[in-house]
Parts: C-alpha cells; sequence; structure tokens
C-alpha cells in the first residue's frame, strides 16, 4: 500500500541538481518498407535488423508499432551528442538500407493505420486501456515518433524548470514535422502534438507552476495500469491515482512507478529533464533542437531572454498546439529564440549556430516552410498510389 505521503516524496526526487549538467537523446524513426510503404513492419524484424553494437554506443529499443528508438548515453555538451547520434544513425541506416526499409524523420505516419506489431504485456494492457477511451491513443503508440533531449537540472532545478516552461510550446511549434494524418491535411501545426493532447489529458497535458506541482500532476492523472498477480492489467474504471489511494483496493508503491512511467507531459521530471514534446526531426532539426535546448536551459542570460519572449504569448501552448507558426506571435518568437541559441552557441560550436540559423530560415521564416516535409509525404502518397 501507498500513501499521498510517499506520492509526494517520490515526486520530489524527480528534481535533482546537477553539476555539471549532461545532455544525452531518444531518437526515433519510422520504418518503411521501400517496395510497399503501406506494409507494416513488425516489431521483431525491426529489432532483428537494429541489432549490434553502435559506434557511439547507442542502445535500441522498438516502439509499439515497430518504430525504431536510439537512446544515446549522456555527453556533456551538445556537440558531442550530436556526433554521437549522427554515427549511430548512420550505422543504423546502412543496417536498414541492406534489409530494403527505410528510417523516416516524421514525427507522424501519413499512411498506415494503427497496429501494434509489439508483442509485450505492458502495451498489450495500454492498448486495452487506449480502446475503451481514445483512438488517439492507439495513434499515439503505434503511429508516432519523436526526437527526446534528456537534460539535467544544473544547479538550480527549479529556474531550470521555469526556462523550460515558457520555451517548450514555442519549441514544439518551431520543430513541428508531422503536418498530416493521412497525407492530404497539411498545416503547420505538430499534427503528433494534438493527438498525445487528445490521448488522455490528465496524463498528458503540461504540468502548470512550480515543481511542488509535479505531485499533485502525478496525483491527478488517471490510473492507466496496475499489477495484478505479478502481471500488468489495464485499470479500465476512469479514477484518478489520488482518487485510488482512498479506494478500498489502493495501488501499491509498485503500482506507482508503474504509474509514473505512464506519465506524458510535454516536459517531465524524472531525476533529469525530458523534453518530449518535439517531433521526431531530421538531421538538421536534431542539430539546432540540441543546440537551443542547452542554449536556453544552461545559459541564464539566455534563458531569461527566451522566458521573456515565450511568456510575451498568451495562452501559448493552445496557440502553439493548434496553429503553430501560422500563428505569427509564435512564429516571431521562435525566430528569436533560435536567434538566440545561434548567438549563444556560436563560439563554441558554430556548426550547431549554422544549424539554428538554417532551421529559422527555411523552417520557420521560410514562407513555405513545410515544403520539404509535404514533399516527403507526396513522395510516399505517389510510391503506394
Amino acid at each position: 500500500m501507498t500513501a499521498e505521503t510517499d506520492v509526494k516524496s517520490r515526486a520530489a526526487e524527480a528534481f535533482p541538481p546537477s553539476s555539471p549538467t549532461r545532455i544525452g537523446a531518444e531518437v526515433e524513426w519510422l520504418v518503411f518498407d521501400r517496395e510497399d510503404l503501406r506494409k507494416p513492419i513488425p516489431a521483431e524484424q525491426a529489432a532483428g535488423v537494429a541489432d549490434g553494437p553502435l559506434p557511439a554506443g547507442g542502445a535500441i529499443t522498438i516502439e509499439p508499432g515497430g518504430q525504431v528508438e536510439l537512446v544515446t548515453r549522456p555527453f556533456p555538451d551538445p556537440v558531442e551528442l550530436v556526433d554521437a547520434v549522427a554515427a549511430d544513425t548512420a550505422e543504423l541506416v546502412r543496417r536498414f538500407q541492406g534489409h530494403g526499409l527505410a528510417l523516416v524523420s516524421l514525427g507522424l505516419d501519413p499512411i498506415r493505420p494503427p497496429r501494434r506489431t509489439l508483442d509485450a504485456p505492458r502495451y498489450e494492457a495500454m492498448e486495452k486501456y487506449f480502446a475503451a477511451r481514445s483512438p488517439a491513443g492507439l495513434q499515439m503508440m503505434n503511429l508516432t515518433a519523436s526526437f527526446q533531449i534528456n537534460i539535467g537540472f544544473g544547479p538550480n532545478p527549479s529556474v531550470t524548470w521555469r526556462w523550460a516552461q515558457a520555451v517548450a510550446p514555442v519549441l514544439m511549434a518551431a520543430f513541428a514535422n508531422s503536418p498530416t494524418t493521412d497525407g492530404d491535411a497539411f498545416q503547420s501545426a505538430s499534427c503528433r502534438q494534438q493527438i498525445w493532447a487528445a490521448t488522455d489529458p490528465t496524463r498528458t497535458r503540461p504540468v502548470c507552476g512550480g515543481p511542488e506541482n509535479w505531485a499533485t500532476y502525478v496525483l491527478n492523472a488517471n490510473l492507466m495500469l496496475r499489477w495484478r498477480d505479478h502481471r500488468i492489467e489495464p485499470q479500465l474504471d476512469e479514477l484518478t491515482f489520488g482518487e485510488c489511494l482512498q479506494s478500498s483496493d489502493p495501488p501499491t508503491r509498485g503500482d506507482l512507478e508503474l504509474h509514473l512511467t505512464t506519465l506524458f507531459p510535454p516536459l517531465k521530471p524524472r531525476g533529469y529533464l525530458e523534453v518530449r514534446m518535439l517531433d521526431a526531426l531530421p538531421a538538421s532539426g536534431r542539430m539546432a533542437a540540441t543546440a537551443t535546448v542547452w542554449a536556453v536551459l544552461t545559459d541564464p542570460d539566455v534563458g531569461d531572454a527566451a522566458e521573456a519572449i515565450c511568456r510575451a504569448i498568451p495562452d501559448a501552448w493552445c496557440r502553439a498546439t493548434q496553429a503553430g507558426l501560422d500563428d505569427p506571435a509564435v512564429r516571431e518568437a521562435a525566430a528569436a529564440v533560435l536567434d538566440l541559441a545561434a548567438r549563444a552557441s556560436s563560439a563554441t560550436a558554430p556548426s550547431l549556430a549554422d544549424a539554428c540559423k538554417t532551421w529559422r530560415d527555411e523552417r520557420v521564416l521560410s514562407p513555405n516552410p513545410l515544403k520539404p516535409v509535404v514533399q516527403l509525404v507526396d513522395r510516399a502518397r505517389e510510391a503506394v498510389a
């Protein structure tokens, strides 16, 4: 049995200071058969192709719909991280090409229906939970891919958290790379993030306020999964974790740990900060996003300036989610934050500074920022027409 005090104690552990700050990433790709883009790729097949040591030491996991995820170790600076991702990515691309498969950096599959191919008790239980509540949950599990940055909180976690909260909606819009669910309804906002927002708002909405509010978020999220006789089972009654604590069948500490793994806010504290709201990105986008997150969250001058720029947008999360860069204020803020990151990176990481400028010009300020993504989707549609 657990209690509310256990939840608060566990939540407080999620925000430790770190010195020095380290940064890592989780890079996801959609996997397509080059001869038949509609063909689902079994998770077992993807795992077999990806198997083997990688040059920079990254680890591979497979997501429910057969998406491939590269998990890096933490690095002392963004340049080392970018170089490691590039090395491991090149090897993975080579392996998949050798089997007639393509790794595609899109945040959302625009071609195939949601279909789970990974046989795992956790995902089977999640599928049952979402089937009873939200079709978006099945899309989220099986059709989406992200570029997640993991970074230490630095010497002052509450300040780092505040900076991250301010810039997160603007960065989500700046790096949107999932414009459609069907290859037709193109928009500049992130369709992937819209799907996440619709999945189960109690576990996917942003965390409001300071670190002390994380415990409240944990308590107010619906309980999705529980341990029953050493098996993971879905909790189909729509009860929050806090409500379950007051019931005749309260969750255990093991259930609390499992519950924490089923919370998916755009920014998630878990001993370090997970920056989760970025779509899967091409190499240029990964470089720009890595440089921007590092600059904003490790340089106080950049963090304060970026916070002031982004907090000037009322209802930023709603506007960035629904309109993305079509909202002039969001677009202007995105360009300004990329400018800050470029200047901060220019002396120590000129290649990352250049990536920030290029992304600003070609994907934020461009009259047709979605052109590269739309062309990719159009080519895919033509191939299966």
